[in-house]
């Protein structure tokens, strides 16, 4: 087996880390320069303490957090019979379980797991690979699986020239784009911007400038927030509601596996991880949780192994 060396992501590991360290400690540094400020004056208080622990804890907590970070994404090594992780390493064949897929905690207080990879050695050592954190994480995955289960490298799963192929029988899986609660958001900013421009005109254009940049960017977080699926007895569709125009197909025989997410408060999305391990990840705010229970069955009926984590089934 070749020599593999992991890169960590540029946005999602070192612009994420950056920005974050930089939130935290310069607030952390403000709040306790405004302490010292007030130190020793007439103005300080009793309670103006609290400004210099709660600087502390910023400065406290940006510290864990790259810390946190470098720890949960180590540079990862692959050579023939060995892997190694920062600076631990380890016998290939003393791997017990390889789990390709899934969700894994990130440590160190932080509950919400993450999708990645885990390596189980025989002495009951788990090694995590997250798939936020590098660029060619699916590179490693591959060459993994074709270490322990003698796999040939995977076909791309997404078809690039679609408009050739003959699609008969697309069963669809969608809502309505129009009426629910975030399109309904949308209503009122067009709603707002009309009223303006044709009952009450506003002394100022900056009223309709404001207007069409909070329409325009809440028509894109509508435009990539409200996909729809297709499926036939081969292929595997996502479709967009408002960008109409475009749309991604999948082989069924290429898609490894699908999961349904519930990021946090935000809206169910399908997370589409092909044989190949690339991710993408559509949010479909506009269907119901029924449609969604139709799309597993039928999904699974076609032979492809769904992974549901937003709601119960019950």
């Amino acid at each position: 087996m070749e020599h593999f060396t992991t890169k960590r992501h540029f946005f999602r590991f070192y612009f994420l880390l950056v920005l974050m360290v930089l939130l935290m400690g310069g607030f952390g540094v403000f709040v306790i320069l405004d302490f010292y400020g007030k130190w020793g004056t007439p103005d300080f208080e009793v309670g103006d303490y609290l400004l210099l622990f709660m600087g502390g804890f910023m400065l406290v907590f940006g510290i864990f957090f790259l810390i946190m970070y470098f720890r949960n994404a180590p540079i990862i090594r692959l050579h023939h019979d060995r892997i190694s992780f920062g600076r631990e390493a380890y016998d290939l064949k003393d791997v017990a379980v390889l789990e390709l897929t899934g969700k894994f905690p990130f440590g160190w207080g932080i509950s919400l797991p993450d999708e990645g990879a885990c390596l189980t050695f025989k002495d009951g050592t788990k090694k995590y690979i997250f798939d936020m954190m590098y660029s060619n994480g699916p590179e490693l995955k591959v060459l993994l699986e074709r270490r322990f289960h003698n796999t040939s490298s995977p076909k791309a799963a997404i078809i690039r020239n679609f408009n050739t192929l003959r699609i008969e029988g697309e069963e669809f899986f969608k809502g309505n784009p129009f009426v629910n609660f975030r399109a309904s958001i949308l209503w009122i900013i067009i709603g707002a911007f009309l009223w303006h421009l044709l009952i009450v005109p506003p002394n100022h254009n900056d009223v309709f400038i404001f207007l069409a940049l909070v329409g325009i960017v809440w028509f894109l977080i509508l435009a990539f927030g409200t996909h729809y699926f297709g499926l036939t007895k081969d292929y595997f569709f996502v479709h967009y509601h408002y960008l109409f125009w475009k749309k991604h197909v999948y082989t069924l025989s290429n898609i490894e596996e699908v999961v349904f997410e519930s990021p946090g408060k935000g809206p169910y999305r399908l997370r589409l991880i092909t044989r190949d391990y690339q991710t993408k990840i559509y949010a479909a705010s506009t269907l119901k949780t029924k449609t969604w229970l139709k799309l597993k069955k039928a999904l699974e009926q076609m032979g492809v192994q769904v992974r549901n984590e937003a709601f119960p089934e019950g």
